[in-house]
């Protein structure tokens, strides 16, 4: 009876329908006595499966990759390319360390046409070639099969020439006016799959993956507002005079592609250490080039190669995407991305989509004119309807941020709350802003600012460590009186997101001396609510470095530890600091019972041992509270202290303010 008792417990269990979904039909009656062995099945067993489950769990469609295509194009890499002297995983520094020697292990077989490498090839004998000059290689002929044969690569080629679509008008056009080979836009399907927001893990961005040095040497804005490497038109332009230098520097295609990815810095350290500017003999030898930039050119030129010949590799019925056409139309104050939308009749998507390198939902603040793109035929009506819906926006202004200016008293000057301004600046995280950020505002009259700046100025001394708004802000240093010949000392509130080499460079200081002068470990970091300080030039203008400096009427400097700080620390608490002589013999927990205290906390206070037994007429510093409402400290403390102590620090020191 057992047996069954269980089978039926476990019938019922699979019976259950938790999820709302039928699992099984019930089984009939078990009876009595013995039973018949059970049918054995074959095979796997098919799992009543919820496909929009997986789905939620797996991040696509089953039978999808789920993988971006850089990615599938890089499993394939490593598996038809393992790298000279290494497994495919291992990087070149292992691959050298195996043993690769200075002469070439193997020659790159070349060609003029395929079929003298692979006679199998023959039907790319007569395949039409890109306006690139192409060297046939093993490597070509490979990529170029998993492009015609290979799902993984059939999925990529099929989802990069849908994409081109976007952009292929508008890259041809600035490729000829340049004199340039037009198909060096297919470069741009393998940097980034024509995707404007494409970022690698070194820092490149954008259609044609500009590193952020390379992005301002071509002339590509980049701040907090705007990433111009994201921008498809100004990206191109700027490419376009990176490809005619690269060219004017190699003189060749081939290896002009090659320096693209590897920069050409490093192409012509290879060039000059074995004293060839062949491509592909570089590529020959140990540490010539590295590994993805000898797959680079031939991947560049099977890209182009099968974008000329669509047909021959069967995506002849393949549709690109409609071109991107816009108007553009200037807008003279920081405006909403959603109102230009709502002026060009359109959805924030498309503005976004036609805008990428807007990072902020609005344009730039402190910009007198910026053109923004609408859709095609919108563009009239738009600058027409944003000009009767100026109000909108016209009540805010640009403010540039200075070293040293916390986000929260920008808002208190400018008569709103923080979470309003992080909403208006889309701030997700305050080390975002530094010194010379522009940021949105509302605008204020002048007078109205004078006086939330003194109300700033008041909530920034109050935030000091028990200080309430306006006293003045205990700052200590290594030495008080201190001084640097020649310079005068100035002070530096530190604000979310410094750093000392940040600080340093503001005050145009050296990182080091800044350490110095505050007593600090460089290697550690600064943290807000710490103040600096630093010596610099007689003729330092803070307003001009935009440096937020700390008013030295504001402040009470002493020397870090000494007992001017300590007396006017615990003053701040709501406590005294009392020198205790002890009567007679005493353990130190019974001094600290008295004052509301632990024997931990005299330990401390005077480091030694907790468990220290005191000699008569030995002396130890205590403290006491004077003003319960003062801290947390103070009032945990006095609510600890024994009434009748209570009552006789109240007859010898004068009323003690209780708290509410």
């Amino acid at each position: 009876m057992r047996a069954l008792v269980i089978v039926a417990t476990l019938s019922a269990v699979a019976h259950a329908d938790p999820y709302g979904v039928p699992l099984q039909q019930p089984s009939p009656p078990v009876q009595a006595g013995p039973q018949a062995a059970p049918p054995v099945h074959t095979g796997d067993p098919a799992l009543p499966q919820d496909p929009d489950g997986r789905h939620a769990v797996r991040g696509c469609a089953i039978g999808d990759t789920c993988t971006r295509p850089a990615d599938l194009l890089h499993e394939f890499e490593v598996q038809a390319f393992p790298r000279a002297n290494a497994g495919p995983w291992l990087d070149d520094r292992s691959a050298a360390a195996a043993g690769a020697h200075l002469e070439p292990a193997s020659h790159t077989r070349r060609a003029k046409k395929p079929s003298e490498l692979r006679p199998e090839d023959a039907w790319l004998d007569h395949a039409e070639l890109p306006d690139l000059p192409v060297t046939w290689t093993p490597h070509l002929l490979d990529y170029l099969e998993f492009y015609k044969s290979d799902p993984r690569g059939r999925a990529i080629m099929a989802d990069w020439l849908v994409s081109q679509g976007r952009y292929k008008d508008l890259i041809a056009s600035y490729l000829r006016k340049a004199h340039l080979p037009a198909d060096l836009i297919y470069d741009a399907m393998i940097e980034s799959s024509y995707d404007n927001d494409d970022s690698s893990s070194a820092g490149a961005l954008g259609l044609w993956q500009f590193m952020p040095e390379g992005g301002k040497i071509y002339g590509l804005r980049e701040d907090r507002w705007v990433d111009e490497r994201r921008d498809p038109l100004r990206s191109t332009i700027a490419v376009v005079d990176y490809w005619t230098d690269l060219y004017q520097r190699f003189g060749e295609w081939q290896i002009a592609l090659a320096a693209f990815n590897v920069g050409y810095g490093a192409m012509l350290r290879s060039i000059a250490r074995y004293n060839t500017n062949d491509y592909y003999s570089l590529c020959d030898y140990e540490d010539g080039l590295p590994w993805d930039t000898c797959l680079y050119t031939p991947k560049v030129l099977a890209v182009a190669i099968v974008g000329h010949n669509r047909a021959l590799f069967g995506y002849d019925n393949v549709q690109p995407m409609a071109a991107e056409t816009w108007d553009e139309i200037a807008v003279q104050a920081s405006v909403p991305l959603s109102a230009i939308a709502q002026a060009a009749g359109a959805t924030e998507a498309d503005i976004k989509r036609l805008n990428p390198q807007l990072r902020h939902g609005r344009t730039p603040p402190g910009d007198a004119s910026y053109v923004v793109r609408v859709p095609r035929a919108t563009g009239a009506a738009a600058q027409q309807k944003l000009a009767e819906m100026q109000s909108q926006w016209a009540g805010y202004d640009a403010y540039v941020m200075a070293h040293g200016e916390r986000f929260e008293d920008v808002a208190t000057e400018f008569g709103t709350t923080l979470g309003a301004l992080r909403k208006l600046n889309d701030v997700k995280d305050e080390t975002e802003l530094d010194g010379g950020t522009v940021v949105v505002v509302p605008r204020v009259s002048a007078a109205d600012r004078e006086k939330n700046k003194a109300k700033a100025k008041a909530k920034l001394l109050g935030s000091g460590i028990d200080n309430k708004d306006g006293e003045t802000l205990i700052v200590p240093v290594p030495d008080k009186d201190a001084t640097v010949p020649g310079k005068k000392r100035v002070f530096y509130r530190v604000v979310i997101g410094d750093s000392l080499r940040d600080v340093a460079t503001a005050f145009g200081v050296t990182r080091d001396d800044l350490a110095a002068w505050n007593g600090l470990d460089d290697d550690a970091k600064i943290h807000p609510r710490m103040v600096l300080v630093a010596w610099v030039a007689p003729e330092f203008d803070a307003d001009a470095h935009r440096v937020e400096l700390l008013d030295d009427s504001q402040l009470v400097v002493v020397t870090r530890g000494s007992q001017e700080h300590m007396d006017l620390a615990e003053a701040r608490t709501g406590r005294v600091r009392e020198e205790y002589t002890a009567p007679e013999r005493e353990e130190l927990a019974d001094v600290a019972r008295r004052y509301g205290l632990k024997a931990d906390d005299l330990a401390r206070i005077n480091q030694i041992s907790g468990s220290t037994v005191l000699s008569k007429g030995d002396k130890i510093i205590v403290y006491r509270v004077t003003d319960p409402s003062r801290s947390a400290r103070a009032q945990e403390q006095w609510s600890k202290t024994p009434r009748a102590k209570r009552k006789k620090q109240t007859a010898t020191s004068g009323p003690v303010t209780k708290p509410d």
